[in-house]
């Protein structure tokens, strides 16, 4: 089963927990409602019972999360 976190906070305090090992960031390039090109982000770790996704629409913030990970996940990059 899937759950979607809406909280960057909650997001880093879940990849904290002892079952989780990996993150996978897949980066998706999106149109906004302006038609102005985004880079949407998606960051997605497997839990025991769930998988929680995280999207952040923007590169900056996606970029300090990707920095503020726990050393001892296994880190996956998707590009498309």
């Amino acid at each position: 089963m899937a759950r979607e976190i809406k909280d960057i906070k909650e997001f880093v305090e879940l990849t904290r927990r002892s079952d989780i090992d990996n993150v996978v960031i897949k980066v998706n390039n999106k149109l906004n409602t302006n038609g102005k090109k985004i880079k949407q982000t998606k960051f997605k770790v497997r839990g025991s019972r769930y998988q929680y996704t995280l999207v952040v629409n923007d590169a900056a913030k996606a970029k300090k999360l990707q920095q503020s990970l726990p050393p001892t996940l296994e880190v996956n990059r998707l590009a498309h």
